[in-house]
């Protein structure tokens, strides 16, 4: 099986106070040796926004996450046909929850790291409220929470 870990599952992996840390390090001890598991490169892009904007004192704990994240998962990058099905997915959920363009924009991440886990046939790791609504819109995506 392959999975794909969101920002927020990510989080709760390397943050040994938060509330999903141990079902994380629990499922992925359970994993078998063929299990792969990835994180987007958008998932990079969030953790460094969160570097650059945190205070002195939180940074070198969120260098550790993002030096940790790149040794201990292969990084997904973004793909023609992941940007092919971001479009669909973009504008049916722009439908479904009746947003305008600069609200749709907010969910761009989210959206991308979803039709990522679809075109790699992953089960995306989260808890962000959107991806059940994306469900609605795409049998493709498999979701999971480990918390």
């Amino acid at each position: 099986m392959k999975y794909l870990l969101d920002s927020d599952a990510l989080s709760d992996l390397y943050d040994p106070e938060a509330p999903g840390h141990e079902g994380m390090t629990r499922q992925l001890a359970s994993l078998a040796n063929s299990d792969q598991v990835f994180i987007s490169i958008l998932a990079l892009y969030e953790l460094e926004y969160g570097f650059a904007n945190a205070p002195e004192e939180k940074k070198p704990a969120i260098r550790k996450r993002i030096t940790d994240a790149h040794k201990d998962f292969p990084i997904l990058p973004l793909t023609t046909a992941g940007a092919g099905l971001f479009g669909s997915l973009k504008a049916e959920f722009r439908q479904l929850r009746q947003l305008n363009d600069k609200k749709v924009k907010g969910h761009n991440i989210d959206l991308m790291i979803a039709a990522t886990a679809i075109s790699e046939e992953c089960v995306l790791i989260s808890l962000d409220s959107i991806y059940p609504d994306v469900l609605q819109l795409h049998a493709g995506l498999r979701l999971e929470s480990w918390r």
